[in-house]
Parts: structure tokens; sequence; C-alpha cells
């Protein structure tokens, strides 16, 4: 699957500017079929609100999943592009192009990118070039073929990572009872075995709330 990203700049240039990496968006799609991108917000500025809106030409082909969004430093969300069956053939005599606007500071900016749909055999459209290592990109130098792959959420990540360490500490500890018991009658090598072993239980209880 052919991973297809924008990225938006706020603040980089002046207090409330907008500019985006590509001010063409191409999706190549089949009528009937659909495919996600992402768009990346990057934040040079003050902390403010996002929101986007969609012009009339791809109001039933396009959703943004998350219109309004608090942007601190990065925030990353996820659209949906769907071509109804009822388009079928239309894409090979070209669909117009729509926009998707963005506006900041309740309303204090506003400025919008094109997004074509393109017929996926074709090519990628015009004005933004190739998928160029899972990118699209205006400029193409090399043309790669992207592998799918499994991709994991940041929260599914998260939920590893505490398993993994929740796994480790639980070990230690079924360690130091079994030293405990093997001590059981030793004096302070007990004591001190029980005193860790109930340490690591009580942060295994803590980080896992």
């Amino acid at each position: 699957m052919r991973k297809i990203q924008q990225r938006i700049y706020l603040s980089r240039k002046r207090v409330n500017s907008i500019e985006f990496e590509h001010e063409i968006l191409s999706i190549p799609l089949k009528a009937g079929d659909e495919m996600s991108f992402e768009i990346l917000i990057i934040n040079h500025g003050e902390p403010t609100h996002v929101h986007f809106s969609l012009s009339e030409e791809v109001k039933d082909k396009v959703m943004i999943l998350q219109d309004k969004v608090y942007v601190i430093d990065e925030e990353k969300i996820a659209a949906i592009v769907k071509l109804p069956k009822s388009y079928a053939g239309a894409v090979d005599g070209g669909l117009d192009a729509g926009s998707i606007f963005v506006s900041t500071g309740y309303g204090a900016a506003k400025k919008g990118f094109s997004v074509e749909i393109v017929e996926e055999d074709e090519g990628y459209g015009k004005g933004t070039g190739e998928i160029v290592g899972g990118w699209i990109g205006e400029s193409v130098v090399k043309k790669e073929t992207v592998e799918t792959g499994i991709v994991i959420s940041p929260e599914k990540k998260a939920l590893l990572r505490r398993l993994v360490i929740s796994t480790v500490l639980m070990a230690l500890f079924l360690v130091f009872v079994f030293a405990v018991y093997k001590f059981s009658f030793s004096g302070y090598p007990n004591f001190v075995f029980a005193l860790l072993a109930s340490m690591i239980f009580i942060f295994i209880v803590i980080y896992n709330l």
C-alpha cells in the first residue's frame, strides 16, 4: 500500500502562517475503492486550534476523521478518500479537483491545498510527481516500490511496552518470593528478599494503574 502524507507547517514564516508540503495532493484511486492518507501538522508557534473543511468538489469523496484539533507541537490525523462506484469511467476523463481548507486561531488565517483523484494506473497526478519511498514528492529523483508492512499504532506500542515491563518485574517478584522461601530460616537475607519482593509488587500495581 502506498503511503501518502501531507505536511502542514504553522507559524513557520510568521505568526499564523500556513504552509503545505504539497500544494496539489494526488490520490491514485479506482471507482469503488478507498484509501487513507495522513496529515501531519507541525506547529512552530504558540498552541492553536486547527479546523479542516472541504470544498464542494470533494465533500462526497473525502472524510477528515478529526476536523478540529488543538496543536501544541505536532499532531497527526487521518483522512479517508472514497470514490463511489458511480464514478466508474469518470476518473479516466478527469475529476474536478477539490480543496481541503485549513484555518487556525479561530479563523485568523485560512488556506487550502488541492486534492485530485487520478486513475491508479496512470501515474500520480500533475504537480506532485510520483510517490518516492512512500512519500509524495514534487521533484522526483528515484521511484521505489513501497513494501507493505504491519503498522503498529502508538497506543499498541505503549501497551506492548507496558506488558513487557510488567512481565519482567513479575519474574523478578517470583524470584524474590522463591528466595524468601529458600532462606526462610536465614534471618537477615529473608528480610531483604521479602522487602525487595514487596517493593516490586507495589511498583507493578502502581505501574499498571
